[in-house]
C-alpha cells in the first residue's frame, strides 16, 4: 500500500509541474512574439529578453516532464501486473 500512495503522489507532482511549466512556456512564447502585450500584462516584469531566456531554459524541463507524464501509465500497468502475478 505504501508504494501505491508513493506512485499517486509522484503522478500528482509530475502533472502539476507539467501544467506550470506548460503555462510558463506558453506565456514566454507570447512574450517573445507579442512582447508589448505581455509586458503590459505583467506590469513590466517580463520583457522580450527575459521571455526568450526563460523560454529557452524551459525546453528540457518541459520535454522531461512530458516524457514522465506519458510513460507513467505503461509503467504503472507493468508494475501492478507483475505485482499481481507474483503475489498471487
Amino acid at each position: 500500500m505504501a508504494s501505491n500512495k508513493w506512485l499517486k503522489w509522484l503522478k500528482q507532482i509530475v502533472r502539476w509541474s507539467l501544467l506550470i511549466v506548460t503555462l510558463l512556456y506558453i506565456l514566454t512564447g507570447f512574450g517573445i512574439t507579442e512582447f508589448r502585450t505581455v509586458d503590459s500584462i505583467t506590469f513590466g516584469l517580463l520583457d522580450k529578453a527575459q521571455a526568450f531566456t526563460i523560454h529557452t531554459n524551459l525546453e528540457i524541463p518541459f520535454l522531461t516532464l512530458l516524457a514522465f507524464h506519458m510513460l507513467f501509465s505503461p509503467i504503472t500497468r507493468i508494475y501492478y501486473g507483475l505485482k499481481r502475478r507474483y503475489t498471487g
